[in-house]
């Protein structure tokens, strides 16, 4: 089977969980960034603001194609309680992929705000076409937990058998 890892990160966290993931399931992995990267600075009011609003930024890659591909594998910091702007736009950026599995994942500092996040990163995912076989939260103790991240990993690979 062969699966793709789309992720954002904007502090690292998203990224090694991603890496890690992708390198257990030997996929190929993906890193959107804004195409006009957020300062420091202004992550918090103006990516937070349009985090909030469900806005979605333009990316880098420009589109993303998932054809060749069994599993789409989406992985997001959580801001404000939401989505990160650049994940919403990777989603939006997303061809090939009316009826793919997929499986999300949230990073944030705690559960109930990634829980929270979920409920519009499953629409995005299902306006596209994705087929949702299962998603995770990492919360800021999980995320940095190999045993946690090799859970997600086992239930990528049960969705896997279930194609």
């Amino acid at each position: 089977m062969k699966s793709i890892i789309i992720y954002h990160s904007h502090s690292g966290v998203t990224r090694r969980v991603a890496e890690k993931i992708g390198e257990e399931l030997s996929g190929d992995p993906i890193e959107v960034t804004p195409e006009k990267e957020y300062s420091s600075l202004m992550v918090v009011p103006k990516g937070c603001f349009r985090a909030m609003k469900g806005l979605a930024d333009k990316v880098r890659p420009e589109k993303i194609d998932v054809t060749g591909y069994d599993m789409v594998i989406i992985a997001s910091p959580v801001w404000a309680g939401k989505p990160t702007p650049v994940i919403n736009g990777a989603i939006e950026s997303l061809t090939g992929c009316q009826g793919k599995k997929s499986y999300g994942i949230l990073t944030c500092k705690s559960a109930q705000s990634g829980n929270e996040a979920l409920v519009p990163f499953i629409a995005r995912m299902k306006e596209k076409g994705l087929v949702i076989s299962n998603t995770a939260v990492l919360d800021r103790n999980t995320s940095t937990d190999n045993a946690a991240i090799d859970t997600i990993v086992a239930d990528i690979k049960s969705a896997w058998n279930n194609l």
